[in-house]
């Protein structure tokens, strides 16, 4: 029984980069005696040369930081370049929803006001309570915002920002399909393959994710930049 387990394993590892084992599975192959490798975890210095080869590639495609941005507004910048140079994509692009989120508020409230001048810091926590939503339609009815930014906004709030906020991860993960995956039942050394759905398994969900955030995190953060330019080219108009 060994031997064919062993062989099976073998055989699978030697075409895939990736093998999920279910725990309770895992127990069973431990106790057929079966060797498994421990593969240590990173040390802080490998982590970091990985993490410093992503922020070089990375740093080129960022948009330039704008000029003269109120330091509450600059802060959460820089805290999106920093996750995006150390690979955290789903806190940057959670961080990119707050930053859209926090300066439609911002350029709104500064608006009602009637300018920087003009701002009464008592009437900011009205602000403070407002959902996304309730923020889009107030931005729009200050004239910041035309039917077409409205729109992408609000698209934006149900395909990524929500989500992500509120860690959707059958929503952010519902169309990959993992591709001619191999599963193998040790009991009986049967193995078959097939597709498998995220939005129909758990596990793959999990596989998935980074993915996904590599693959938004780039187009997130420029839709943030382009969102902030536009409000404040709004606001000084």
């Amino acid at each position: 029984m060994r031997k064919d387990i062993e062989k099976i394993m073998h055989e699978l590892a030697k075409c895939s980069d990736k093998i999920i084992v279910n725990p309770k599975t895992l127990e069973e192959l431990k106790r057929f005696g079966i060797p498994l490798d421990v593969i240590p975890a990173q040390t802080i210095e490998e982590l970091f040369e990985i993490r410093k080869q992503n922020a070089i590639v990375k740093v080129k495609q960022l948009p330039a930081l704008p000029q003269g941005l109120p330091l509450a507004i600059q802060a959460i910048y820089q805290e999106i370049r920093e996750c995006i140079f150390f690979g955290l994509n789903g806190a940057a692009i959670t961080m990119s929803s707050i930053l859209i989120e926090y300066v439609l508020k911002h350029t709104t409230f500064i608006k009602e006001s009637g300018g920087y001048q003009n701002a009464d810091p008592q009437k900011w926590d009205e602000f403070e309570s407002m959902e996304f939503g309730q923020t889009i339609n107030r931005a729009k009815r200050a004239g910041l915002l035309d039917s077409k930014m409205a729109k992408e906004l609000n698209s934006f709030r149900d395909k990524i920002r929500n989500p992500y906020l509120h860690y959707n991860i059958k929503k952010i993960t519902e169309n990959v399909v993992a591709k001619n995956v191999k599963q193998a039942d040790i009991q009986t050394g049967e193995i078959k393959e097939s597709d498998l759905a995220a939005k129909n398994n758990q596990i793959i969900q999990e596989q998935a994710k980074p993915f996904m955030d590599e693959h938004h995190v780039m187009p997130v953060f420029c839709f943030a930049d382009e969102v902030v330019k536009y409000l404040l080219h709004q606001l000084e108009s």
